[in-house]
């Protein structure tokens, strides 16, 4: 059996993904990793996708960790690899859906999902209007931001329209989400297949309101109720990934599902719970590679 991590650049991998490979390597007995910017797409006489002077089609399992930075080359790759039915834990169109904020919420509403009201306009007039209409404190996103970049909280109306005025000018699409009042907390879990194999809960440092661990944030071991299990593992549906991540925040009436992460970190989870969670996805890897 042959196991291949398709990302970045050996000098750009992370942490969760050197964790990864260092799993995969215990229990596969061929894991090579393959950099996104070397594979090569051809077609014309034959149409393949090559590493080296390997095929892609001839590896039976691939693990991508495809981030923002990399789905426009990432999707034509995962094309290819749906066209050869190479087994790996979602199809191309997961990159676009997952790397793009709004597509990830038609896609969760669609399957029932409760998700924060949300809008987004390529119009500066309209993009102001909808401000001058919501209740404040109102967040605003970048549609390919992650981790918590790209997540602004607006105080006042005046800052946001600032905010979108300077974006606009930047050229960069952004969403105007309702903000769900809560303590400065979320919930994140890991899906792998139809399990959800960890799951934490994220505290703001005091005096902000982002939860996110490495922008100060810390995390606690939180064990998920059956009904946001579910929640979970419909939002795991909903944008075709057998290996995700699921975030969550709590009103005092329900559970809204904020976002979704096909290429989550590893490491605030693990030692928040005390979870081997990389062995845990390769697990499931290797069970799916047998089948």
């Amino acid at each position: 059996m042959t196991l291949a991590l398709l990302g970045p650049a050996p000098d750009f991998v992370g942490n969760s993904t050197k964790r990864l490979l260092e799993e995969a390597k215990k229990q596969i007995k061929k894991v090579e990793y393959v950099p996104v910017k070397d594979v090569v797409l051809e077609v014309g006489k034959k149409a393949q996708a090559r590493y080296g002077k390997k095929t892609l089609d001839s590896y039976d399992y691939i693990l991508p960790r495809i981030d923002s930075k990399r789905a426009e080359i990432g999707y034509p790759i995962m094309r290819f690899l749906d066209e050869c039915s190479v087994k790996k834990p979602y199809p191309a169109s997961t990159v676009l859906v997952a790397h793009n904020k709004f597509l990830t919420l038609m896609e969760l509403t669609k399957r029932g999902v409760t998700v924060p009201e949300t809008w987004i306009t390529g119009s500066k007039d309209v993009a102001n209007g909808i401000v001058d209409k919501q209740k404040l404190p109102i967040i605003m996103k970048l549609l390919s931001g992650f981790g918590g970049e790209g997540v602004m909280i607006m105080e006042t109306r005046g800052a946001a329209k600032a905010t979108i005025h300077t974006l606009k000018t930047l050229r960069q699409e952004v969403l105007i989400e309702e903000y769900i009042p809560n303590p400065g907390e979320d919930i994140r879990a890991i899906i792998a297949g139809d399990e959800v194999i960890a799951s934490f809960k994220r505290i703001a440092a005091s005096g902000s309101k982002k939860a996110n661990i490495h922008l100060g944030g810390r995390g606690v071991d939180f064990k998920l109720p059956p009904e946001m299990k579910e929640i979970v593992l419909e939002s795991a549906k909903a944008i075709n990934s057998k290996i995700c991540a699921i975030d969550m925040v709590e009103s005092k009436e329900r559970t809204y599902v904020i976002e979704a992460n096909i290429n989550p970190g590893l490491s605030g989870i693990e030692k928040a719970t005390g979870i081997n969670v990389a062995k845990r996805i390769i697990d499931y890897v290797k069970s799916e590679m047998k089948r």
